[in-house]
């Protein structure tokens, strides 16, 4: 992600499968408030969804390649005074 300053990493659970995953963000912490902005991929067959993925359906084939964005704006009073 372009002007990324920070790598996170934490574990994604999807339907019952749990693997840990890392990716590029920029998050940025003011005295009011915390952003944090993400855009990244992820294959779901990591996770066993694999319906869809056989390459000889051709035009209703799947990608595996799963596009996540987060975008998150937090304030907290108590925190930051």
């Amino acid at each position: 992600m372009a002007g990324a300053n920070a790598l996170v990493s934490g574990n994604l659970t999807l339907k019952d499968s749990t693997k840990n995953v890392s990716f590029p963000a920029v998050i940025i912490v003011t005295e009011t408030e915390v952003t944090a902005n993400a855009n990244f991929n992820i294959d779901r067959t990591q996770w066993g969804m694999s319906y869809g993925n056989d390459k000889s359906l051709k035009d209703k084939f799947i990608s595996p390649e799963v596009n996540i964005a987060i975008d998150i704006k937090a304030k907290n009073k108590f925190l930051f005074g």
